[in-house]
Parts: structure tokens; C-alpha cells; sequence
């Protein structure tokens, strides 16, 4: 069964996601959630975040429910290394659900600031939203090219 994914970062973007997947998501394809028990930092030298543990606290973010599994493969490609796909607790309102989320691929410490979509949508997403475009297209295409009929 293949699970949710949980996005706490530049993926909540509207923009951004539909951009990535060449798609807008569908009326209900998507919940606003919490990832328990985590937070949101900035990644070091990045303009995107972490998502760490950090007790007591709830990292805000979006549960993906209508992904296709080339999708999922595609934003595998598009995270890339810095980060490794990996089952967590998220709830929806009250509901919890196991979901998977891009984690960091290194150590990220607990010591930064939160990060914020918000600061984020404002400092830079008019300056990079064309270049990820650009670059989730070239792996879309990438992946067309190899994937068996």
C-alpha cells in the first residue's frame, strides 16, 4: 500500500506543487496537517527546510493523498539526495495517519529558527519558481523517457 505524503516545505506552495507535478492537485487531493513531534528549520545553506525531531512541537504542512506512482517517483528525482523518503505520524484534525515525508539525508541541528512558507512565498519564490519548473520538467521527462509501456 503505497502511503500519503506529508509536505512541510516548499511543496505546500500551490505554485510550486503543481509546477512539479505538471498538474494541479485534485478538490480533495490534499489536507492540511501536523507532523507531530517534528519542526521545520531551514536546511543549512539552503532556502528550503528540514523537517527534524523536536519533542512537543508540531511541524505544520499538507498530507498528499491523490499522488500516482510516477508522481512519487518524480518528486523523489526532484528532492534529490539531500533528502530520503521516510513513514511518520501526521494528523488531519484529529485523525492520525502514517504518511510518508522527505527527510534530511544529513544532520540538521535542532538549534535553528523555524522556517516559514510565508518568508519564503515573499524573499524567493518569484525569483526560483521558473527555474524549478524548469528543472521538474527535465526530470519529468527524463522518467517518460525510461519508464517501460
Amino acid at each position: 500500500m503505497t502511503l500519503p505524503l506529508f509536505v512541510y516545505g516548499t511543496l505546500r506552495d500551490p505554485d510550486l506543487l503543481a509546477a512539479v507535478l505538471g498538474r494541479p492537485l485534485r478538490a480533495g487531493g490534499q489536507h492540511a496537517a501536523r507532523a507531530p513531534g517534528f519542526r521545520a528549520v531551514p536546511y543549512p545553506g539552503r532556502i528550503y527546510p528540514a523537517l527534524i525531531r523536536a519533542p512537543g512541537t508540531a511541524a505544520e504542512g499538507l498530507l498528499l493523498l491523490d499522488l500516482s506512482p510516477f508522481e512519487r517517483d518524480l518528486l523523489d528525482a526532484f528532492e534529490g539526495e539531500e533528502y530520503r523518503r521516510a513513514p511518520l505520524a501526521a494528523l488531519v484534525e484529529e485523525d492520525l495517519f502514517e504518511a510518508d515525508a522527505y527527510l534530511p539525508a544529513i544532520a540538521v541541528p535542532n538549534s535553528g529558527p523555524d522556517w516559514s512558507l510565508a518568508h519564503w512565498q515573499a524573499e524567493h519564490k518569484p525569483r526560483v519558481l521558473g527555474a524549478e519548473a524548469a528543472s521538474a520538467a527535465e526530470i519529468r521527462s527524463k522518467l517518460i523517457a525510461v519508464r517501460p509501456n
